[in-house]
Parts: C-alpha cells; sequence; structure tokens
C-alpha cells in the first residue's frame, strides 16, 4: 500500500494529487461574505462529490480546496491531506498534530454516512490529550472515491482501514489508540479479528453496529425489497440532541440520501459472520447512548461481552451520533477515556479540548 501525493511524514509543498476539474478547484472570495461564502464553498463540495461519482479523482490540496474545506467543517487544524490506494479507490487521509509533546496516535474511523469533516470534537478532544490523530473517510463516503455509502462486501471497508494503517505505521508515534463510531466500530473490531492485525493500547467503540435496531424487520423489508428496487430514501437524521448539528447535517454537501440495498446485503453478511466469532479477550471501552435508535444497543454489548472484555459507559439521554452530541454529554465521554485511555495518564498531561460550535 502506498500514499500519494506527499511523503506522509514530510509532504512536499509542491506535490500534487488528481483534482476534480472547475469549481472545486476555486478558492471562496472572503471578501463576499460568510453567507455568499459558504454557498459558494457548498458549491465546491458538491462538484468535488458529482466527480467522485463519476470517478474522476478526489481533491487537490494544493488547488486551496482544503482551506475551504477546514472553513466549511471548522476543522482548520494545521491538518496535512493525503491519499492513500486501496482496492483501486482512493481514501482521503488527514493527519493531525497536537502543539507540544506528541504523547501518542489515535487512529478514528468514522461511520456510515460521515466523513472525517464531521468528527471536530473528538479530534479536538484527542488533540488536547496530546495525540496526534490519523482519519480518513471511507471508500464512497466524504472526499474519497467508490460508489457512495454501499460496498459489496464489508470487507471494502477494513481492507481501506488496513491500507491507511499499512501506509502511515511507520510514522505512527507509540502507543496507538482506536476510537471508532458506529459501523466505524463494525469495521475496527473485524479489523482486529484479522490474522496478523495491528494492535492497539486502547480501543474506544461510540455506539458500535453489530445490528440494527429492529434488524429482524430491516431484514424482512430487505427481502421484500432487493428484487424491485436499488435503494431506497434515508429520511433526514434525528441521532443526537445537538440540533445545531442535526441542522448542519440536512445543508452539508458530502451527505448521501439513500440507503442503496445493497449496503443492507454487505451488512447481513458481515453480522453473521462477526456474531460466530469466537471469544478474542482484548479489553474494549465501549460508550452507549440509552436513546439510540439506530443500533440495537442491548444485543450489541451483550454479543461485544462475549466476543471482549467490555468496560462499558451508558448514557441513558444519549442518542446514537455520540461524537456530535450534546456538549453535557461529550463531557461525560470524555472523562470516562480519560480514566481509560492509556490507564489514565494522558489526562494527567491534557488540556480542555476547545470545542467547536458545530
Amino acid at each position: 500500500m502506498r500514499a500519494r501525493g506527499a511523503s506522509f511524514a514530510r509532504p512536499s509543498p509542491s506535490s500534487r494529487v488528481p483534482g476534480p476539474p472547475g469549481a472545486a478547484r476555486e478558492s471562496i472570495n472572503e471578501a463576499a461574505g460568510p453567507a455568499a461564502s459558504e454557498q459558494r464553498l457548498m458549491c465546491v463540495l458538491r462538484d468535488c462529490k458529482e466527480q467522485l461519482l463519476r470517478g474522476r479523482g478526489t481533491y487537490d490540496p494544493a488547488s486551496g480546496f482544503s482551506a475551504d474545506y477546514r472553513r466549511f467543517y471548522d476543522l482548520d487544524l494545521g491538518q496535512r491531506f493525503f491519499e492513500v490506494d486501496a482496492g483501486g479507490e482512493r481514501l482521503a487521509v488527514q493527519w493531525f498534530e497536537p502543539e507540544g509533546r506528541v504523547r501518542g496516535t489515535a487512529v478514528v474511523v468514522h461511520g456510515y454516512y460521515d466523513h472525517v469533516g464531521l468528527y471536530g470534537h473528538p479530534i479536538r478532544y484527542l488533540l488536547s490529550r496530546g495525540l496526534a490523530v490519523l482519519a480518513y473517510d471511507h471508500q464512497g463516503h466524504g472526499l474519497s472515491t467508490g460508489a457512495r455509502v454501499t460496498v459489496d462486501s464489508f470487507d471494502r471497508y477494513v481492507d481501506g482501514l488496513e491500507a491507511v494503517l499499512d501506509a502511515a505505521s511507520a510514522e505512527l508515534p507509540e502507543p496507538q489508540h482506536a476510537l471508532a463510531q458506529s459501523m466505524g466500530g463494525a469495521v475496527l473490531m473485524e479489523y482486529l479479528m484479522r490474522p496478523g492485525r495491528k494492535t492497539f493500547e486502547d480501543v474506544a467503540l461510540f455506539a458500535p453496529l453489530v445490528r440494527p435496531k429492529a434488524w429482524r424487520l430491516a431484514r424482512l423489508a430487505y427481502q421484500a425489497v432487493r428484487p424491485f428496487a436499488s435503494r431506497i430514501a434515508r429520511g433526514a437524521p434525528q441521532n443526537t440532541e445537538d440540533r445545531d448539528f442535526v441542522a448542519f447535517l440536512k445543508r452539508d454537501p458530502l451527505q448521501t440520501w439513500v440507503l442503496p440495498v445493497q449496503w443492507v446485503g454487505a451488512l447481513a453478511s458481515w453480522i453473521r459472520r462477526f456474531e460466530a466469532y469466537p471469544r478474542d479477550g482484548r479489553r474494549v471501552l465501549v460508550i452507549q447512548g440509552g436513546r439510540d435508535g439506530t443500533v440495537d444497543g442491548p444485543h450489541n454489548v451483550g454479543v461485544l461481552r462475549r466476543l471482549f472484555e467490555v468496560e462499558l459507559l451508558e448514557v441513558p439521554e444519549a442518542r446514537h451520533h455520540l461524537v456530535n452530541e450534546t456538549g453535557p454529554v461529550r463531557e461525560r465521554m470524555w472523562r470516562f477515556l480519560d480514566g481509560h485511555l492509556a490507564g489514565g495518564a494522558l489526562a494527567a498531561g491534557g488540556t480542555s479540548p476547545t470545542d467547536s460550535p458545530a
């Protein structure tokens, strides 16, 4: 596996990766005012997404597009952008470094429909604890290439994680931790079951996906719909108590508003395989919301207890998208992680994360 466009350790300012033509190569005219600037940037991102759908490339960090992206997602943290080849797709990777001494690395694996741009809260928390952060968009998500939000097998997602880790492993400061939300948890857990996989000092799973809510009914619907449709419309998400985030999702140009039937079939195959695994025994941290309407929390925690040594934080008032829940919920999760990551040592030297408002 190889990183494209730049050395992982020291990217060259002149290095370029293939990017979409037209609007995606234009920068925002800041003098136009905040509203006009945001509207134009949304056009830039939508154009990028259209190019991804046509398989014409991803983004070009040297073009100024990365600055536009940082502004729109309030994620201007000095990160560097890379590409990694994985199974014929190009995965968009971001690398963040904390100020001061680096005390390790955290690998962040996002959930279904998500992308790194939505993960400012956990990234800021991890940076505040002295951890460098490696995060990437799954194939078919965000700035990565691939059919939008679908795969024929969850192995494609796991191969992507493995490719990113292989490309970056020589440069990642030790010790290394991994954090994953929802489907990212499924991808990370499946990766951990692979022979010869990389080990992490800590694994933290936020509302991990095993079975979705009402899975039996969903399977019946899948069998009924599969002969007649390739996708169904996705409703507006109500997966967090943070109303500002819900409103932002509705105007996020990198969202996809359909559920491909193929993806449901890939999920069903993965569930059968994962639930049949023998006990692994590693320690995992699990955070689960009591009002989660997306995954079957009680069932999933039971499966994880059989497979792993689980340390669980239950948050009764929280919904599914835990990394974008309200400030009080996030603070409770950060305290839980402070008590467990690196045996609690990171909290001693940490600072208060500066959360973005979105």
